[in-house]
């Protein structure tokens, strides 16, 4: 029987390679070994496909997240705020120092008591759409975090680990915030502090989670993760 000999750069035959079947979806893995692959696939800039058929894609941020944080979040949401105030009395100070002027001297119940009421409030409504906006767009960004939260080596993520949704970050610093602010005794906030995973009323809201800040080279390799 004679035998084809092998031509450099030809194939002898068309089945001479079959392509490796792609594991089962049937087949479970663990949840360490779920967020590695979807931080792996995020990298590559690869479509990740979600349970209900919808699909994302986002380039690698140079960032993973590790264990559930909560006292930096506390402090990174201080500075933050402390920040937006900043800026909004650097640009309206003037007005603000005269209507608060107005506001504690004039007689109570007056016109003019009422006015400069109104007018603080509009600032305090102004510095809530401020805050709403940089919060957005910081963690929305490949940096996931604002600068507090930058500042104490701390990001926002999905439930996996990965980079979340914009709309799970616009859910999360628009409805989320005005349900936990709603909660008495900053309840919403708090009950982070006695969960595993240390998410609040608006992370639950919004499906995120707040995590430690990880460079991607010092995640989990595959032999740690599928072992």
């Amino acid at each position: 029987m004679t035998t084809q000999k092998p031509v450099f750069g030809k194939k002898t035959s068309a089945q001479t390679r079959r392509a490796v079947p792609r594991p089962a979806a049937s087949q479970a893995l663990s949840e360490k070994a779920e967020a590695f692959l979807q931080r792996e696939r995020e990298a590559a800039g690869e479509k990740i496909h979600d349970a209900d058929g919808a699909s994302s894609s986002s380039a690698n941020s140079g960032v993973s997240g590790g264990k559930p944080v909560w006292g930096r979040r506390v402090f990174a949401r201080i500075f933050d705020e402390l920040l937006v105030w900043g800026l909004l009395f650097l640009m309206f100070h003037e007005d603000i120092g005269r209507q608060l002027s107005v506001y504690i001297e004039a007689p109570m119940g007056s016109a003019q008591e009422d006015a400069a009421g109104v007018g603080l409030i509009g600032y305090a409504l102004i510095w809530a759409l401020i805050e709403c906006a940089y919060n957005i767009a910081m963690e929305a960004s490949r940096l996931q975090a604002t600068l507090g939260k930058l500042l104490v080596g701390a990001v926002v993520t999905d439930r996996d680990g990965g980079k979340p949704s914009l709309r799970a970050v616009v859910m999360r610093n628009s409805l989320g915030r005005f349900a936990v602010n709603l909660i008495p005794f900053n309840a919403g906030y708090l009950m982070g502090l006695f969960k595993k995973d240390r998410r609040c009323v608006h992370d639950m809201i919004a499906g995120t989670m707040v995590r430690k800040r990880v460079p991607v080279a010092a995640s989990a390799g595959y032999s740690e993760v599928f072992a």
